[in-house]
Formats: C-alpha cells, structure tokens, sequence
C-alpha cells in the first residue's frame, strides 16, 4: 500500500525482466521453460501496467513483449483466466502506447467501441466459469470470475473516461453513449471488488484491486447521482471499514499500514456522503446563479504529508445559513463554494492524493 515503495520494487523487477530477456522471444530454452520465462514477464506486466495507467506514468513494458502463454489445447470458449487477463493486460498495454502520440493520445469514438469490442470476445472466449456465476464450482473459480470481471471493467472505464470531460473532442450524442459505458463499467468494478470481498476477505485485500475500486468509486460519485450508486458506496464503505478495523479497536499507530493507509479513503468517502447530504439539506434560493453562501470563520483544507508517501485528508467543518435562515455544519470545502459551483467534482478535487502517487511540480497525477 506504500506507492513510492511499490514503484520502486516493480522498476527494479521489470529491469530484471529485461536483462533476463523475457520481454523476446527466445529459442534458446524448452518450451517448458520458455512457458515459464513469459508467464514470469505478464504478471509483472500486469502490476506495470497498472501504475502506468493508474498514475499516468511511462514504462518500458509497453515497447516490447512476448507473446501470451497459452496452453497448447487453449482454445476460444476455454481460455483460462491467466491467458484471458493477459489478453486484456495486452490491450491495456496498446492504449498505453497510443498515449505516446499526441495526435492519438484523446481516443475517438470508433476506438474505445472496437476496444470494447475486443474486451467483449475476450470475455465470451474464456471459460465458463469466468463468465457465468453458475459455472463456477470451487472457490478458486469463484476469485478469478470476480477478479477478471473487476479488472476488465477497470480497462473499459479508462477507455471512456474521456466522456466525462467536458471539453472533449466527442459530441453530446456520442458522449452521452460512451458516458453510459464509463458509469456502467465503474460500477461494475466495484460491485465486483465487493462481490469479491464477500467471497473471500482475504482476496479483497489485493492492492491492484483496492486500488482501482476506491479511484472508480470516487469517479463514480463525482458523475452519477443514483440511488444505485450510494447503495454501492454503502457496500464498498463496509468493506474498507472490515479491512479497517480488522484488528478490533487496537490503538491506531499499533494497526497494521495497510489499515491505515485505507482509514484515509474510507474517512475521505464518510466525509463525501456527508457533504452530500448537507448540500441537499441546505435550502438554497431558486436563482440561477446566486451569490456565495454566507458563512462563518471558513476554515481551509488542512493537508498533512508523511514520509510513507501517503496523504491524509482533514475536511474541516463550518457553520453555514442558508436562505432560510437555518444554520447547519458543512465540510468547508464545499462551504467556501459559490452555489452554482457546488457540486461533487469541486469537492472531489480537494481528496486525490488519497490513494494516488505523489504529485510532481504541482501536476496531478491520472486516477
């Protein structure tokens, strides 16, 4: 749960990879140990794959690889699920390289439809128990269903992310097409990742998986205000508050880092409900665009870094009368806020270095 320690080991890892020459195809070696040698390289691609997609941050991985392990009697309708997460790990490793180019690094539209396309057959290609809850027989096959399913959704929302930007090259009817897959596919990430923590509570607490689920969940609030949506939020709170307080009420600083570090998301989607919550509750005049809210002695965000390179954030509370007259607390970053420019993407932009790697000269990291 530590990123810079994370970034760290897998840039020394993948190094590794590329002075053993997994990333080419070798004759040298038995097909036993050429099985092995490339079954080695996509797992590590897959961990790659994800900072560079998550964090916005280049890597060698993406210029070369070898081909996918498939098992001599592979065949379509019978993919395992390591050859089928490979198959989508490549297709993530394409979009990373199309990022290279300016002039391909915004998809068009007829891009992210093949790539959902493609992400649809490698689904209906792999076995039955990865597509089909029925079909799953064992607890294993019950893990790599969720597993595949949250991490093929993950891929498809990055895809259509670029619905959600208002300043986007799409028009409104094509973005409104691409817009419904992004909700669909953030919402089946993490309705995943908490089906998954249903199944095996130990599974849940993969960092790839935490990691997605939390950045879709926030992206999930900040676009779409469906009851469907807070019921999930609800589910994915609980999961975290399980992961949380596994250790009972042990003192916070004897807690495990991997209980704290996600203490602060789970703080961060607490104080996103509330701030919800108050904003509907506040009654504001019915004017198109009114003045800023009164309020009083606003206090600003209070950010504390850490040398673990993790961020905590502290929404500080303020009193706020609305227009008739009641006055009520409301997170100050939300208070300080023009009513027109109250909405949950200004105060998601307050809570980013939640989970992300740490900026640098002042830029954002991708979520």
């Amino acid at each position: 749960m530590n990123a810079g320690a994370s970034y760290t080991l897998l840039g020394m890892t993948e190094r590794m990879c590329l002075v053993l020459g997994l990333h080419v195809e070798s004759t040298g070696f038995s097909l036993k140990e050429q099985a092995i040698r490339r079954r080695v390289w996509w797992a590590m691609a897959f961990q790659n794959s994800h900072f560079s997609l998550a964090y916005d941050r280049p890597s060698i991985t993406m210029v070369s690889q070898p081909e996918i392990p498939f098992d001599r009697k592979s065949m379509p309708g019978h993919r395992t699920y390591f050859e089928t997460l490979c198959r989508v790990v490549s297709l993530a490793l394409e979009v990373l390289r199309s990022r290279m180019y300016p002039e391909s690094s915004r998809p068009r539209f007829h891009e992210i439809r093949e790539c959902k396309q493609r992400i649809q057959r490698m689904i209906a290609e792999a076995t039955p128990h990865l597509r089909y809850k029925e079909q799953c027989h064992s607890l294993v096959e019950h893990i790599e269903r969720t597993e595949l399913r949250l991490h093929s959704s993950y891929l498809l929302s990055v895809l259509c992310r670029v619905s959600l930007d208002p300043h986007s090259h799409l028009d409104e009817h094509r973005r409104a097409i691409i817009r419904d897959d992004c909700i669909a596919s953030l919402i089946d990430t993490v309705d995943a990742f908490v089906e998954l923590h249903e199944i095996n509570s130990h599974c849940s607490r993969s960092w790839i998986s935490l990691q997605r689920s939390i950045a879709s969940a926030f992206l999930l609030v900040a676009n779409d205000d469906s009851t469907q949506t807070w019921a999930l939020i609800d589910r994915l709170e609980n999961v975290l508050a399980d992961h949380v307080y596994a250790d009972g009420e042990a003192d916070l600083n004897n807690r495990t880092d991997s209980a704290k570090h996600l203490s602060s998301s789970l703080r961060a989607l607490r104080e996103i409900r509330e701030s919800f919550r108050a904003r509907k509750a506040v009654p504001f005049p019915s004017t198109a665009v009114g003045p800023a809210i009164p309020i009083q002695n606003p206090s600003p965000v209070v950010w504390r870094s850490s040398p673990s390179f993790e961020a905590e954030l502290e929404i500080p509370t303020t009193m706020v009368t609305g227009s008739g007259g009641g006055v009520m607390p409301v997170p100050a970053a939300a208070a300080v806020l023009p009513i027109e420019e109250w909405s949950m993407r200004n105060i998601l932009g307050r809570v980013p270095d939640v989970m992300l790697f740490p900026t640098m000269n002042g830029k954002s990291p991708v979520v």
